[in-house]
């Protein structure tokens, strides 16, 4: 086997899209095929004898979803890298994607060389959007979200409620009626979510809810 081979584990809840794929990319020089998992949990249980450079997996999986998986991928192997497959471009969930360990972020309706090409700069350690702008978004928003996220960098699902609360025009005062908790606990909602958001207002805030389709426009 030659020494630069990628060794690909494949997870899709799909049997009929994993393994299209898997016959797709099988035919691509340097591209190994290890394995197929159907939920993330196979993902984690599979790691251990196949051990994969590249896990190409969709970012809504069963069981324990694409995020989750890729956060334990990167603690028990953390020299395998991740490509996400998506439906949608969802800004929340791409920062989310790469918060937790992945390189890559491909819709599903990328093409078969874009695909490949993306593995390839994966797999040796490169971040990749789909899209033609992808490396600019890459120098202006991949690098510098990284550089600056910190341990707990996700909004909670409370903090999400409170978002989507300000969003619609509440007071936090009122957002806090509305949560059933203190204002004092509010607020401190509010400063962790501003201080994740990098936001510096509420229409900062206003603008990633819609963004991200929290609230409609």
């Amino acid at each position: 086997m030659n020494s630069n081979t990628i060794r690909i584990l494949i997870a899709d809840q799909r049997d009929l899209f994993k393994q299209g794929l898997a016959s797709l990319l099988s035919k691509v020089d340097l591209f190994e095929i290890v394995g197929l998992a159907s939920d993330g949990k196979q993902v984690i249980e599979l790691l251990p004898t196949l051990r994969p450079d590249l896990v190409v997996m969709d970012i809504v999986l069963p069981i324990l979803d694409g995020l989750s998986t890729a956060k334990r991928v990167k603690e028990l192997h953390p020299h395998t890298e991740i490509l996400f497959l998506s439906e949608s471009k969802n800004e929340d969930q791409m920062r989310q994607a790469f918060e937790t360990g992945g390189r890559a972020y491909l819709l599903k309706d990328c093409d078969l060389e874009e695909l490949i090409f993306a593995i390839k700069k994966a797999a040796r350690g490169d971040f990749y959007l789909s899209g033609p702008a992808s490396q600019d978004l890459v120098a202006e928003y991949v690098k510098p979200l990284l550089r600056s996220t910190r341990p707990g960098g996700l909004m909670t699902q409370r903090e999400r409620e409170l978002a989507r609360l300000l969003a619609d025009g509440y007071s936090t005062k009122e957002a806090a009626a509305v949560l059933n908790i203190s204002p004092k606990t509010a607020e401190t909602h509010r400063a962790s979510i501003m201080k994740k958001l990098n936001a510096k207002n509420v229409t900062d805030i206003v603008k990633y809810c819609i963004r991200n389709h929290i609230i409609e426009p």
